[in-house]
């Protein structure tokens, strides 16, 4: 395992990759049909498409993009290909945070990775029918990449609250907005990792892990963000997978942002009792929740505009970019949709559709 500095990365680059349930297109209810989709997929787009955990989901992963209007065509296109194939066999391609029907034909997929996972983890898997969102932002080096790694840890409940799309779970409604939050919590490699004042005191973590065979790779760490040396990124892993492209170009978008503001901003180091209260307001709540800060609470919503108004006022968002965030601030979350929709219709199918891609 290489967990090592590095430099001559890219200036702010950026990739997503988005995670997707096949679903059968009438009753809505998973199917494991990874191997017909990427069996039937056009060589084009096939190294863009990896096996998940589930044989009912699949990964986008896109190429490195320069700007986020580009990344979203992307996926657009490589949407409409998956789609054209999904409905040849009557599925149909989903994302939210989590599954909101039963979970039921759920199958772990058969490789020598996921089985040491599963044997792990044991009942913690049984139902991880979730699905997330990971954007990498790209580092010209490991000391650049590692101050935004401490500046995020501060904000990060800020993106749960933009994304959350999980309240519903395997037939219930849980209360919280996203849930696919706490149910990734349980695994003992995940949820909010700890400041670091050096990339070696990280370095010396991994070869710690490593050398005691609790991780094999840098890829067996699932902290809600993580520096990526391989990629020569940063990359956030704290969000609800969407299907709202307009809303995940903002989200993009506010990624890059924080990784331009701390290069220029002081880190606001906080107690992790804070991070993680931070953090529950934001799966809890969504963008109703409230932020502990050292002034007392602020909203969720005012803590994101004062971001990117800073971000704006130092020429890291352009007019329209903060217009159209402002307008994904204010708009309803997913999530609460999803509730407002279940309390019309009575129906989680009508919940899991709103999910679904056009």
């Amino acid at each position: 395992m290489k967990f090592e500095k590095f430099d001559s990365g890219n200036h702010f680059t950026l990739g997503v990759e988005l995670e997707l349930r096949i679903l059968d297109k009438f009753n809505l209810t998973p199917c494991n049909e990874y191997d017909y989709i990427i069996s039937n997929i056009s060589e084009k787009y096939k190294k863009n498409i990896a096996r998940e955990f589930l044989g009912s989901m699949i990964e986008i992963n896109t190429t490195i993009f320069h700007y986020e209007k580009d990344l979203i065509d992307f996926l657009n296109k490589i949407m409409n290909e998956l789609n054209r194939i999904a409905d040849k066999k009557n599925l149909c391609l989903q994302t939210s945070g989590s599954l909101a029907q039963k979970n039921i034909n759920i199958e772990v997929n058969i490789n020598d990775r996921y089985e040491k996972i599963y044997d792990e983890h044991q009942i913690l898997l049984d139902d991880f029918s979730i699905c997330g969102t990971h954007v990498h932002i790209g580092f010209e080096d490991s000391e650049k990449a590692l101050k935004a790694y401490n500046y995020s840890l501060y904000y990060l409940p800020l993106f749960v609250a933009l994304s959350s799309s999980s309240t519903f779970f395997d037939g219930l409604n849980t209360g919280i907005h996203s849930y696919r939050t706490k149910i990734f919590d349980r695994l003992p490699k995940s949820s909010i990792p700890d400041y670091f004042d050096s990339f070696d005191e990280m370095s010396q973590l991994y070869e710690i892990l490593y050398k005691s065979k609790v991780i094999s790779s840098t890829k067996d760490i699932w902290w809600d963000v993580r520096i990526q040396p391989h990629f020569k990124t940063l990359e956030y892993r704290v969000c609800d997978a969407i299907c709202d492209f307009d809303r995940l170009e903002v989200i993009i978008s506010l990624f890059k942002m924080l990784g331009q503001l701390s290069q220029i901003d002081e880190v606001t180091k906080m107690p992790m009792q804070v991070l993680k209260q931070n953090m529950w307001s934001a799966t809890r709540y969504s963008m109703n929740g409230n932020m502990v800060t050292k002034k007392g609470l602020v909203p969720i919503r005012d803590m994101l505009e004062s971001l990117i108004k800073k971000a704006l006022d130092n020429s890291l968002l352009s007019k329209d970019s903060y217009e159209k965030a402002k307008e994904v601030i204010w708009k309803t979350s997913i999530s609460e949709e999803m509730i407002e929709i279940y309390k019309r219709t009575n129906s989680l199918k009508e919940v899991e559709r709103l999910g679904v891609f056009k």
